[in-house]
């Protein structure tokens, strides 16, 4: 089964999800596996998104 949840709570994302989409504008700016995108995000605007996550 799929789920697609559109949430700006991103512990909760991280908890569930094990592919994540980030958009910014309406536009895919990044995906992939949650935990690498979370924790090694490629993009600089989901870096800075994520920048208060782990810190």
């Amino acid at each position: 089964y799929s789920i697609i949840m559109v949430t700006h709570t991103l512990q909760q994302a991280m908890r569930i999800a094990d592919y994540v989409v980030f958009m910014y504008l309406g536009e895919i700016i990044e995906t992939g596996d949650a935990q690498t995108v979370f924790h090694h995000p490629k993009h600089e605007l989901t870096k800075n998104y994520l920048s208060g996550l782990f810190s």
